[in-house]
Formats: C-alpha cells, sequence, structure tokens
C-alpha cells in the first residue's frame, strides 16, 4: 500500500511535467508544427455562479486534461483552446459541464547563422 507522500511525489512529479506545457486561447508568435486537435470534457460538482465558487478552480481539472493530453504526444501546446460550459442537474446535484478543445503544437528550433 502506498503512502500519502509516495501519492504526494507523483503528483508533484506530473505538475512539474506539465507545467512547461503552455495553454493559450490565442495563437503564439513563435514557429511550431501542428501535431493534432484535442478535445477534453469534465463535470465538476459546483455552480460556477455561485458567489463562493472560484472559476479558477472548476477549470483546473480541465487544463490539467489538455495539459495530459499534449504530455503524451510530447509538445509543448495546447494553442487556440476554447472553452464551452453550462450548468446542469446531475444526480440532483448542480454541475458544470465543461467541453475543451484545442491545437497541439511543438515548437520548431530556428537557428541564427
Amino acid at each position: 500500500m502506498e503512502s500519502s507522500n509516495e501519492n504526494n511525489k507523483d503528483v508533484s512529479s506530473i505538475e512539474e511535467k506539465f507545467q512547461s506545457i503552455l495553454l493559450s486561447t490565442g495563437n503564439i508568435n513563435r514557429e511550431y508544427l501542428i501535431r493534432d486537435i484535442i478535445f477534453a470534457t469534465d463535470r465538476v460538482f459546483a455552480d460556477l455562479y455561485a458567489s463562493k465558487t472560484n472559476p479558477n478552480d472548476v477549470f483546473k481539472r480541465i487544463y490539467f486534461q489538455l495539459k495530459e493530453i499534449a504530455y503524451s504526444y510530447k509538445a509543448d501546446a495546447v494553442i487556440n483552446c476554447h472553452f464551452e460550459q453550462r450548468s446542469a442537474l446531475y444526480e440532483g446535484e448542480k454541475v458544470t459541464e465543461i467541453f475543451a478543445y484545442g491545437t497541439v503544437i511543438q515548437f520548431t528550433q530556428t537557428t541564427f547563422a
């Protein structure tokens, strides 16, 4: 059985790997190769519009999913990300359902003479 310290190390290691992957809702001013279009969905048991709700916390898992998929491509970024959300009832509880997509890219190396 793994201890919570080992689990925390695993989570920290994964977060460090994903830290360098850029998410952008627009394009970037850098040379890159397009790898693929990716999609992610999430259902968060939270009312996005409640005064106590932090929207950054609601979208945290969807950001993680996009970075996780980009990491599987050994990519550097996901650009032109779009996020759609809706409030719904799921099993009697108010939830926020999120659909996200973007373009996975790898930066190209440039050399100067």
